[in-house]
């Protein structure tokens, strides 16, 4: 997702130079990324005390581009992810790390005029629970058209949802973005991406962003309440900066505010759930992603 804009460039170099090497354009790509939520209060809007909450997490990932012509492109893609989760007053469970590990597939086209799609599909099972996927896995999928409106002007439509561990859900996607010059991007894409983007020089961007965070995640069966499906859900806004050397490195890093979002738990069935709400918090994070 993050590489789109060099993909859409690749694709007319291709065409204009189909003696080239795949490998002129760097296609296999290895990153990572962490984000950092300190402590929340838990149930803000309630009498007493029912403790704090902290999420954080890491991955690592790998993936390559494959393309089948100078307009459309498959991207396999393997990453692993953990993440800590602490509520010090949980009375379902006490366990706090957890890890997972995703198999993606990404098709990109621009082939149809005015139009770019892509299609993902993504499988995420529990490290721990290989040999249980009906319990422990998680499918997602998305479906994403841009049309171009104007030379300015773009309008976005389609879905996005999950099935798994007890429950689904499909979101549409609806949304706009406007670049009235090559400095400044306006976006608002629900429920994906929301910026405001300054393009300072060739290497190196500025950004206002909103960051929707969600994980939704089985426990152990050694727990108080075994097997329990929790989901986190929040939503932050913060400074972000992007900086790259094109087709090679990038490097982004970015600080904000969570303002909070819902928290809850499920027995191993789905059912009897405890609902709480969450406060805000500050946040921080990086990524990285180097092509070869």
């Amino acid at each position: 997702m993050k590489r789109l804009i060099f993909i859409l460039c690749a694709s007319f170099l291709f065409a204009e130079e189909p003696s080239r090497s795949l490998w002129d354009y760097h296609p296999l790509h290895i990153g990572g990324n962490g984000i950092y939520i300190f402590n929340a209060a838990v149930s803000p809007k309630h009498e007493g005390d029912d403790g704090r909450l902290h999420f954080n997490k890491e991955n690592g990932y790998l993936f390559m581009l494959l393309p089948i012509d100078e307009k459309s492109y498959f991207f396999p893609r393997l990453e692993w992810n953990t993440f800590s989760m602490h509520w010090d007053k949980n009375p379902k469970f006490q366990q706090t790390r957890f890890s997972y590990i995703q198999f993606g597939l990404t098709f990109y086209t621009i082939a149809i005029e005015k139009w770019r799609w892509i299609i993902r599909f993504d499988y995420n099972l529990d490290t721990h629970h290989f040999s249980k996927p009906g319990l422990y896995g998680l499918t997602t999928g998305l479906l994403w058209g841009s049309y171009q409106i104007h030379r300015k002007w773009h309008y976005h439509v389609g879905a996005t949802g999950y099935a798994g561990m007890e429950g689904e859900t499909l979101y549409p996607i609806i949304g706009a973005d406007y670049s009235p010059n090559k400095t400044w991007t306006f976006l608002a894409i629900f429920p994906i991406n929301y910026a405001v983007q300054y393009q300072l020089n060739d290497w190196c961007k500025f950004a206002l962003k909103g960051r929707p965070l969600r994980e939704r995640f089985r426990t152990s069966s050694h727990e108080a309440q075994p097997r329990s499906v929790f989901n986190y859900s929040s939503m932050g806004a913060e400074f972000n900066v992007f900086m790259e050397k094109k087709g090679r490195l990038e490097a982004e890093l970015y600080a904000g505010y969570n303002f909070g979002g819902t928290f809850y738990i499920k027995n191993q069935h789905g059912h009897n759930a405890l609902y709480t709400t969450l406060g805000g918090a500050p946040y921080i994070g990086a990524n990285i992603d180097y092509a070869f």
